[in-house]
């Protein structure tokens, strides 16, 4: 807000966005804590868009679009939620304010085709929002992405922009947060996936596995593969990440602690497969015999 007020501006300027990655504090007390879920220092996606009536539901639309697809990529499954006010003095503005913002709230879910539910009493303080309602391994809800309609700070700021006739105008302002809490999210999402992520956010995507220390030389040309795999086209800026375990340990700990480590892709790595260059690869729990030119087919697919 203070960022938009700092210089006039004028509907040629509008729609403005802001966002930022922000951690924010809460004393919570000892009992109230769980896990990720309600944690003192909370780390939020936070954004927020002015723009004119005119503009508002093409913003929210764009919103909508970028919070369904990110989830559709994670394979959450989500339901909607039209927060409202309730009869209580817990809200700024007055309730013909609050009528208007929920009825257009309504036609832009409408609008963007939400299969939703109204629910009274879950509204932000200053206005009606679109919660994304995410759904976790044992059934219960979680509030994650969230759209918000605001009329009531910027009035209550004075914030204005000029329109057309040189008039000024107060903007509309759009609260939204595609994670919402990050900790919180990924509670959820460790929960969702049961710890096995998918290869792209495995914090450790590949782990080479070696049978005794007489493949010390092939588990290093192997590596130099994996680093060369970068290069190529549509990994040219990624990195694999990958760890080597050349443990004297027994061969089916080593496996075992992968599995249960939850690392996506192992690479195992013995004096058969170093004589006739080529590897064996287990991609959930199935295993196979691949060369060195079908492995770098293989992790560029991944």
């Amino acid at each position: 807000v203070q960022i938009f007020a700092s210089q006039q501006r004028s509907y040629r300027d509008l729609p403005i966005r802001y966002m930022e990655n922000t951690t924010d504090y809460r004393d919570e007390k000892s009992g109230e804590l769980h896990g990720l879920s309600r944690v003192r220092s909370l780390t939020q996606d936070d954004s927020h868009v002015f723009c004119t009536d005119d503009q508002l539901e093409q913003e929210v639309g764009r919103l909508l679009k970028a919070a369904k697809t990110m989830y559709s990529e994670l394979a959450i499954a989500l339901k909607f939620r039209l927060s409202y006010r309730d009869d209580s003095d817990a809200y700024l503005g007055d309730s013909g304010l609050w009528q208007h913002s929920q009825a257009i709230l309504k036609k832009l879910a409408d609008n963007n085709k939400l299969d939703y539910y109204e629910q009274a009493g879950e509204a932000a303080f200053y206005g009606p929002k679109i919660d994304f309602i995410a759904i976790d391994a044992l059934g219960r809800e979680w509030q994650v992405a969230t759209v918000q309609l605001d009329f009531v700070q910027p009035q209550r700021f004075n914030l204005n922009y000029t329109d057309a006739d040189g008039q000024a105008q107060i903007p509309v302002m759009i609260h939204c947060a595609l994670l919402g809490t990050i900790e919180r999210f990924l509670s959820v999402y460790i929960e969702h996936t049961a710890g096995r992520f998918p290869f792209w956010l495995a914090p450790e995507q590949i782990r080479i596995l070696t049978v005794n220390d007489s493949v010390k030389a092939y588990v290093k040309e192997v590596s130099n593969r994996l680093n060369d795999v970068v290069l190529m086209k549509p990994l040219k800026y990624n990195e694999l990440r990958f760890e080597v375990d050349d443990r004297n340990e027994s061969l089916g700990k080593k496996i075992r602690e992968a599995e249960e480590s939850k690392v996506p892709v192992i690479i195992i790595l013995g004096p058969k497969d170093q004589s006739v260059k080529k590897v064996s690869i287990r991609l959930n729990n199935k295993e196979q015999t691949v060369g060195l030119e079908r492995l770098d087919e293989l992790l560029l697919k991944l």
